[in-house]
């Protein structure tokens, strides 16, 4: 007789699942909420026989379930369609999963068969420990005719989620979540010009779980009170079907809201997926770890990155990298955009398409001698770049025309498109191979970055590629892009090279090294999208993200004679100060910051500036990344997973667990800028104490404040009694260009009661407290030459280093020229500034 209810815990069995903890980073001490995890968490499920159901437990306590209710097809819970193809369902019929009949111990777990509601079809259910959490698998006998399958998990009135890359929210609740390359429903939000978005299976829930669906189909997730109808498409063209095929269907959800459920869609046979349990942080790491973690990039990633829409020829390129010189704002990459290949015979427009694309080749009429120019930019310490692409295409009569024919015929020759697109099929071993060998012999002309644009245009679910099936192929159509590249990328550079990619799914962060939203236009409400894209984006893995600051496209009546305004300017630079890539171009005044007015230019290298002074704490969060998962760029629910205020922000986010960044993206801060007036910032702080960097306020969280915040900065706050890496040029250790140098290393402590966590890296370690009015500082490993900026209000009695006075400077200028001092400055980022000159690595700081 089989019990109506069985429970098993993997504590009982041969071996303990514990969930996988935040390790955490050595440059980036977690927050209170990250730490409250004290003990390995054991997840076990529990399985009800009658009707069969299954609920998953954190320590003994759920964390979900499959939803209550009978009903069959989208919506419910352990249901299936039978009938119909990828783009109809004429004639579908939708059934579920009834009684258990039996069950039997297999490795790691327990099969279960169950009954369904049609005669001679059953379903096994298997579930088994998994590596980071519990893996379950169920499938037909027999299998066929099932077209699609439906899953359905409880959920809470107070419930949030994260996952996959939004531009329209970061809150998932009340939304439509689609896993395909291009964008689908309202999840696009204004953000329409391109199709660019990772796929993603996967989503995590404040109610301490996470999901992944372990599939290659497409599939959708409706998140509790979300409709097809008020969640429906709003751009005017999703990814195109190519020619000749017919349009597929999208995975189909409830047509009325379900506030009790999140709806899990796959066009399968079959469904496998992975439930792990805990913190943000540790779901976070337990799907990376079974997905596979991210790359780690170079730190030149982290550089900026400087482009135009389009190059008139080869001086152009040296002479944007003079005027940046020249105005010494940093720059670390500066590369050329499409188009670089050769054109047709009698086509001298330049304009964006022009080319003929995968010729491999650059146009000798625009660019005579490429190596030269590479050599050049090379020589002032600059990597330079290249777009390339997934496709081989011909310039439309609007692009100055002409015929490709004996430039980039080779793939249409050869038969190495993807049947109607101009799309290379990846998936034939030729093609592949004349592709990677043709970006190698680019590349080894001194290519150190490279712009992988396209990858997600054409919707490839019904058409057949060489390697198989477009349903199973399409959502790794990214994937198998970018894995080409980075071949050809390593071949030259090991690991030494930047990226920045635009479409992904699960698994291609193991192949990029940087992410940018693409295609925004210069508008405050395509920053405001771009913010929420980062956000979201991150969780994709591709935790190295940034957009084109100030966006690409002028917004009609604007023309790129006077867009981006120089506010919008101004406020998207600063957004790109604390994002993990800050990359600056496009098709109006961004891609020759130079023109701006005195103001405006230095308003963006003071934005350039703190990126490159944030490099050690970006880079520890980084490197975390690459270990972990969890991302650079967070959702401030992510950090704060128990405030549900938390989950309402989607225009301020964290930066690591410590940095809580709210930049300016209302639409009055354009005529405000204009009038030289502050903007008011309706800001959430979380709980506990926030020192804010421009205003040298302590704020107490847990509450909403508003700041007027001028032009000059904006609503930063670092939180009291942490300290990150900083590398302050204040000081002036430190060259234009220098993300790091050797033999320095710097930190930023905002004091608070305690001990701070100790922050530290292959340059050194800081460990710093304070009580009683009295902050200790103690460097360790440190190099010859360390600084450390301590957010005091006022300036100290007295500093000393191992017992003896450290020198008082009259200013920054003066600590600058010394090789060790004080000094207390006032304004934006004011305090204590150290210039400490460690014996053996160690010194001991007291300031009092």
């Amino acid at each position: 007789m089989i019990p109506r209810t069985t429970t098993t815990s993997l504590r009982r069995r041969s071996a303990i699942l514990p969930v996988a903890l935040l390790v955490p980073a050595s440059l980036a001490p977690s927050a209170p909420a990250a730490r409250s995890a004290a003990a390995p968490a054991v997840i076990g499920w529990r399985a009800t026989a009658g009707p069969f159901g299954l609920s998953f437990l954190r320590n003994g306590r759920p964390v979900t379930a499959e939803a209550d209710g009978s009903a069959a097809g989208p919506g419910g819970r352990l249901s299936y369609q039978v009938g119909g193809t990828a783009s109809s369902r004429d004639g579908a019929t939708y059934h579920r999963l009834t009684d258990l009949v039996s069950r039997h111990t297999i490795p790691g777990g327990i099969a279960y068969t169950v009954a369904t509601d049609e005669p001679g079809r059953t379903a096994t259910v298997n579930v088994t420990r998994a590596a980071q959490g519990l893996h379950v698998r169920w499938s037909f006998s027999p299998a066929s005719d099932v077209t699609a399958v439906f899953e359905a998990l409880t959920a809470r009135g107070d419930e949030h989620y994260l996952g996959g890359s939004s531009a329209a929210y970061v809150d998932l609740r009340g939304h439509i979540r689609g896993w395909s390359p291009g964008k689908e429903g309202n999840e696009a939000g204004d953000y329409c010009q391109n199709q660019e978005q990772s796929a993603s299976t996967f989503y995590l829930s404040s109610g301490g779980y996470g999901f992944h669906a372990d599939t290659r189909h497409i599939g959708r997730f409706a998140f509790p009170g979300a409709t097809q109808v008020s969640d429906g498409p709003n751009c005017g063209r999703s990814p195109s079907v190519p020619s000749g095929e017919p349009q597929p269907y999208a995975c189909p959800v409830a047509a009325t809201a379900q506030p009790d459920r999140v709806q899990i869609c796959v066009k399968d046979s079959e469904l496998t997926y992975d439930v792990y349990a805990g913190s943000p942080s540790e779901v976070t790491t337990g799907y990376y770890r079974t997905v596979g973690m991210p790359s780690l990039p170079p730190p030149g990633q982290f550089a900026l990155i400087k482009w135009r829409d389009v190059n008139a020829d080869q001086a152009q390129v040296l002479d944007d990298v003079a005027e940046m010189k020249k105005l010494n704002i940093p720059l670390g990459t500066i590369f050329i955009d499409n188009p670089w290949e050769r054109q047709p015979a009698g086509n001298t427009h330049r304009i964006n398409g022009s080319a003929c694309t995968n010729s491999g080749r650059f146009d000798p009429t625009f660019f005579p001698d490429p190596r030269q120019m590479i050599d050049t930019i090379h020589a002032q310490g600059v990597r330079f770049g290249l777009w390339v692409t997934s496709t081989a295409s011909s310039p439309s009569s609007s692009q100055g025309g002409g015929s490709c024919a004996g430039i980039n015929d080779v793939w249409a020759r050869n038969d190495w498109l993807v049947p109607g697109t101009n799309y290379i099929d990846f998936t034939i071993p030729a093609a592949r191979k004349y592709y990677v060998d043709q970006l190698t012999r680019l590349f080894g002309m001194g290519v150190d970055m490279v712009k992988e644009d396209r990858g997600e245009e054409y919707r490839l679910e019904t058409t057949p590629l060489a390697g198989g099936s477009g349903a199973g192929l399409y959502l790794r159509y990214p994937e198998l892009y970018h894995a080409a590249v980075t071949e050809a990328l390593r071949a030259v550079h090991g690991n030494d090279f930047e990226t920045l990619v635009r479409a992904g799914a699960p698994g291609t962060a193991e192949n990029t090294h940087g992410m940018w939203g693409s295609d925004g236009y210069e508008t405050f409400a395509a920053l405001r999208t771009e913010l929420r894209y980062g956000v979201s984006e991150s969780l994709t893995g591709h935790f190295a993200w940034g957009s084109d600051t100030g966006g690409i496209d002028p917004q009609k009546p604007a023309d790129a004679t006077n867009s981006p305004a120089p506010s919008l300017f101004s406020r998207w630079a600063q957004f790109s100060a604390v994002s993990p890539v800050f990359e600056v171009g496009g098709a109006g005044l961004n891609a020759t910051p130079w023109k701006y007015d005195a103001d405006t230019v230095r308003r963006f290298r003071d934005a350039v500036v703190l990126h490159y002074e944030l490099f050690p704490y970006l880079y520890g969060l980084a490197r975390q990344a690459a270990r972990t998962g969890v991302p650079i760029m967070r959702a401030v629910g992510f950090q704060y997973p128990g405030d549900q205020t938390a989950w309402a922000q989607d225009q301020e986010f964290m930066v690591g667990p410590d940095l809580l960044a709210a930049p300016v993206t209302a639409d009055r801060a354009g005529t405000d800028g204009a009038a030289g007036e502050p903007t008011p910032v309706s800001v959430y702080l979380p709980a506990g104490t926030w020192v804010d960097l421009y205003s040298g306020q302590t704020v107490t969280g847990g509450r909403t404040v508003t700041r007027r915040t001028g032009p000059d900065e904006f609503p930063l706050y670092l939180r009291a009694g942490t300290a990150i890496g900083f590398h302050d040029r204040a000081t002036g250790d430190w060259g234009t260009d220098d993300l790091s140098r050797q033999g320095r290393s710097g930190w930023m402590y905002a004091p608070g009661a305690g001990d701070a966590r100790p922050v530290g890296s292959d340059q050194g370690r800081l460990d710093a407290s304070t009580r009683g009015g009295t902050v200790r500082l103690r460097l360790t490993g440190a190099p010859a030459r360390a600084q450390v900026r301590v957010l005091l209000p006022s300036a100290p009695r007295s500093v000393t280093v191992n017992g003896r006075p450290l020198p008082k400077a009259a200013d920054a200028a003066a600590l600058g020229a010394a090789d060790d001092g004080w000094t207390f400055t006032q304004g934006p980022f004011g305090g204590v500034v150290l210039k400490v000159l460690p014996h053996a690595g160690a010194a001991n700081v007291t300031i009092r």
